[in-house]
């Protein structure tokens, strides 16, 4: 990491993905990240574990069907086209009105949804390096800011091994985009292929029959979306057989493919045929439709959104051969209607939640859960998080090129008392990089590597002193570094966090920290631009990932992610990459998921080596409930803590509501 050059971009980045992060599209998802991924798949969550705390069950005969389950989130909607937004706050909405090929229950097993059932029809070695007769070209070219990108509008899938590390405008890449990819599948050149088997008669919103040609195509829409980073570092080509099965082809055998691919949303033709990528949206004057159990009734922007039952809705719990529980199990949501409100104050929505304005509110302080937790009236959900709190360092830029600075910021974080003191116990000390929810594929014994590792972000003032009197003799700059640390103003325990996290700098003769504050959607517009890297500022924010472990390193660190969540001061660090890669692709991880873990835990180490980012604390997500709600429980990610807690039926997860 040290040295690492300056004056390029990652050579991936293509000229369209280069046009919308200088618009400042994105307004991201941290607050929760998408992570790398999000949900589902036979890797990281083993569905042994349930991350539930004192899970609440029903009984089918008490359920009562009918009224609103109103509740609020912090941020408006960035947009309702998926593929456009990355805020968990958005995501929340999107995850009521679309569906995906697969379902996930919250301890992070798979299970087959829109599609009848799947399998993977074969898996063979194929690499980069495969594909290059198949390869087309396009050249280098430097765009105003003098960022280097490959100049074309193509959804570039794989770059030839051999184009240059440090490109040059002029320079010419071999690249495989989407328009190729069909003639390598053709010649048998990939690395996995999954087959699904839809469901037949389920209906859109709109009255359209779901069909195989309408999840090819709304796969395509992903195509140079703020969300393809994510998805064409695995997705090589999709293809409908006939109405009903979808052959689905990844570049190279990949151990997470089926749950980064397998649950991404489906839209009718009447969204895909007719309008641009992030036009899905009422602000646009076009409402978003999927086949999910609720659809968008009414949305006020910055005030609130209407969600009403979708009566056609397709599903029968009688259609599933997994379904194991009762035959009186309700086929779907038994509420009539979900109203989301925009409260932006975590304080706000605790007091609309005592006010009997809403029935649930979560992403409330510490010291707020605390109190609702002694009430009587009120019922705390907590389950733990797939996430954590990270800073990020501005690492191409002097003086945070020297890992050993970085290293010895790491040190002055006092995590422990973070946790007891701000948190008040909630949340807890993310002495590695991977939440306990992703521990089946992220470890192979996750107390021991917690135990090996934690040394790396334990508070040390004296080893944070001779860290940074080596770096600046290094470096020969003079002390304190002036510092800015940012984060968003919108969350107390967070400012809280960055506030004693800059009090612990302060205290030594190296640092001059100056903490900056500001709305959550501005700074992430921010984080999420072409030039932030080049700032200097150090920022704290929160992911929110899911089951896959590869998210929680990769989001962070990865050039694919740069402008993307969660890469935002352009990281690129080589051994890392490809010790990543070396945990996910290759037909031994796939089919050996010891390896995968073995591997998984040499990435840890090179993260906390690196230390490109510190990690703060692991979530617990905690939903609060008034006494008229029965049945709620919370979805460790936030993306799915409305939906998941409305109906989920592998979880038999049902809220009711006394009429």
């Amino acid at each position: 990491m040290d040295n690492v050059p300056e004056d390029i971009l990652p050579d991936a980045l293509s000229r369209r993905r280069l046009m919308q992060s200088a618009a400042g599209i994105a307004a991201a998802t941290v607050a929760g990240c998408q992570g790398d991924g999000g949900s589902g798949g036979s890797d990281g969550g083993s569905g042994s574990v349930d991350p539930v705390q004192d899970r609440v069950e029903v009984t089918p005969s008490e359920i009562q069907e009918g009224g609103t389950f109103r509740t609020a989130v912090g941020a408006n909607p960035d947009t309702f086209e998926f593929a456009e937004s990355s805020s968990a706050q958005a995501t929340i909405m999107h995850n009521l009105i679309f569906e995906g090929l697969t379902t996930t229950s919250a301890s992070g097993e798979i299970y087959s949804w829109l599609a009848e059932s799947y399998e993977r029809v074969d898996v063979q070695e194929a690499s980069p390096a495969d594909y290059t007769d198949y390869m087309t070209t396009a050249p280098y070219a430097e765009g105003e800011e003098g960022a280097v990108f490959i100049d074309t509008d193509e959804q570039i899938v794989l770059q030839d091994p051999d184009n240059p590390d440090s490109p040059s405008a002029g320079d010419e890449a071999r690249i495989l985009t989407v328009a190729e990819a069909p003639d390598a599948v053709a010649d048998g050149t990939y690395g996995m292929h999954f087959r699904f088997q839809l469901h037949e008669g389920v209906p859109f919103h709109n009255g359209e029959e779901m069909t195989a040609d309408n999840v090819v195509a709304s796969y395509n829409r992903l195509q140079n979306s703020s969300f393809s980073g994510q998805v064409y570092d695995s997705l090589l080509h999709i293809a409908a057989d006939g109405d009903y099965t979808v052959d689905l082809y990844v570049q190279t055998p990949d151990a997470a493919a089926i749950r980064e691919l397998s649950d991404l949303p489906i839209y009718p033709s009447e969204i895909t045929d007719n309008l641009e990528l992030g036009q899905m949206d009422p602000r646009q004057g076009n409402m978003p439709l999927g086949t999910g159990p609720f659809q968008l009734a009414e949305f006020a922007n910055e005030d609130f959104a209407r969600f009403t039952k979708f009566e056609d809705h397709w599903f029968e719990t009688g259609m599933k051969d997994w379904f194991d529980g009762p035959s009186e199990f309700p086929n779907g949501p038994v509420v009539d209607e979900v109203d989301i409100s925009i409260i932006s104050s975590d304080a706000q929505r605790s007091a609309a939640l005592q006010n009997d304005e809403i029935d649930m509110a979560f992403g409330l302080t510490a010291g707020t859960l605390t109190n609702f937790q002694e009430s009587e009236e009120y019922r705390t959900a907590p389950t733990n998080g797939a996430g954590y709190t990270f800073l990020q360092f501005p690492v191409r830029q002097e003086p945070w090129t020297n890992a050993k600075l970085r290293r010895a910021v790491n040190k002055l974080i006092p995590r422990q008392t973070i946790s007891d003191e701000i948190f008040q116990g909630w949340e807890q000390p993310a002495w590695v990089p991977l939440p306990p929810l992703a521990a089946g594929a992220g470890s192979t014994d996750y107390d021991a590597m917690v135990e090996d590792l934690r040394s790396y972000n334990t508070y040390d003032t004296e080893e944070a002193t001779q860290l940074a009197q080596e770096a600046v003799d290094e470096l020969g700059i003079e002390t304190p570094i002036e510092i800015t640390l940012e984060t968003n103003s919108d969350n107390d325990d967070r400012v809280r966090t960055v506030e004693l996290i800059a009090e612990s700098m302060n205290q030594t003769e190296f640092f001059d920290v100056t903490v900056n504050t500001k709305e959550f959607l501005t700074f992430i517009s921010q984080l999420l631009s072409e030039n932030y890297w080049q700032e200097g500022k150090l920022a704290f924010i929160g992911l929110s990932g899911g089951f896959n472990p590869h998210g929680y390193a990769k989001s962070v660190h990865h050039p694919d992610n740069f402008a993307q969540c969660c890469n935002f001061q352009n990281i690129d660090i080589q051994e890392l990459n490809e010790q990543l890669r070396e945990a996910r692709y290759g037909v031994d991880v796939v089919e050996d998921p010891s390896l995968r873990a073995e591997r998984y835990e040499t990435v840890w180490e090179t993260v906390l080596e690196q230390n490109a980012n510190s990690y703060g604390t692991h979530s617990t997500l905690v939903g609060v409930v008034n006494d008229s709600v029965n049945g709620f429980n919370t979805y460790p990610s936030t993306q799915d803590i409305v939906g998941y807690a409305m109906y989920n039926a592998p979880d038999q997860q049902v809220t009711y509501l006394d009429q």
